[in-house]
């Protein structure tokens, strides 16, 4: 009678311990699933941010982009004029120049033919 005593107390100890660690392992069970759901949505929260932000950086790119096209074309056109001022004034400054070393060297009264009056002229 000893014997089956020690049996069923053993039996109930194995029972008490298996349905203690099968609840364990469901606690652990839930506990994984709840951190695997919170990591989803997380996750997706983070990819919609990062899609959204991105979308706002490349629309202030693009605007910054238009902005500098336009502010170079600008200063394009300014610069330009500016050069075609800069070269009107030194072809008239090298036309006086000239003019100026003619009368210094004595050419005022220019021959018809020569090279120096003719390009004078032009």
């Amino acid at each position: 009678m000893k014997h089956i005593k020690a049996i069923f107390c053993s039996l109930i100890l194995i029972s008490t311990l298996a349905q203690a660690e099968e609840s364990t392992l469901d606690k652990a069970k839930d506990g994984a699933q709840k951190i695997w759901e919170k990591t989803k949505t997380t996750t997706s929260e983070i990819a919609d941010t990062t899609a959204e932000k991105a979308s706002e950086f490349g629309e202030k790119a693009s605007e910054f982009g238009s902005k500098a096209s336009t502010k170079t074309k600008e200063t394009g056109a300014i610069v330009w004029e500016k050069m075609k001022e800069a070269g009107t004034a030194t072809a008239d400054g090298a036309r006086e120049g000239a003019s100026k070393i003619r009368r210094l060297a004595g050419q005022d009264d220019c021959k018809k033919d020569s090279a120096p009056c003719s390009k004078a002229k032009e």
